[in-house]
């Protein structure tokens, strides 16, 4: 025969049951946040052209492919460092704007990361980071991502700009 708890048994897992909630409640606020919130500030540091950080805080580029400073590219038998040339030219042009990063709706991230952002120089509405370091051949197109700078990356290696000049 089946026994059913009593009501007093049930209100003594009322305790267990709350704080579980109120924890799983807490963990998630601020996946939440970080997905909502922009993230702003004059001059972040580059780790590498997908990377950047602001005061600690890390913030992945949407839709690119980082080009890491200890990386070499080789044209025929010359070999140059050319992440250590696309670190400088994102640094370069970064140097002390005021950068503004938002979230792509919808975009896809891991689980523990944040989501990806896209980064304007100069404050909300000026000349977008993220086109620009693809555009120049800074940083490739994370095709897997999104198509966002795909063409950018085309016709930056027609160009034979930046990371393309060696190819």
């Amino acid at each position: 025969m089946m026994s059913f708890p009593t009501p007093l048994r049930l209100w003594r897992l009322l305790p267990a049951l709350a704080l579980t909630l109120a924890v799983t409640a807490m963990a998630a606020a601020p996946a939440a946040a970080q997905v909502e919130n922009p993230v702003e500030g004059r001059g972040p540091q580059v780790i590498d052209t997908a990377t950047l950080d602001f005061a600690g805080r890390q913030v992945r580029l949407f839709g690119l492919q980082g080009i890491a400073e200890a990386q070499s590219c080789s044209a025929g038998t010359r070999v140059w460092a050319c992440g250590r040339e696309a670190l400088w030219a994102a640094r370069n042009r970064i140097a002390n704007h005021w950068v503004h990063c938002r979230p792509v709706p919808g975009a896809a991230q891991a689980a523990s990361a944040e989501a990806p952002l896209v980064c304007d120089l100069g404050g909300r509405g000026g000349p977008e980071l993220n086109a620009w370091l693809v555009e120049q051949g800074w940083a490739l197109a994370d095709r897997a991502a999104s198509a966002a700078y795909a063409d950018h990356e085309d016709a930056a290696r027609a160009a034979g700009q930046g990371v393309w000049r060696s190819r």
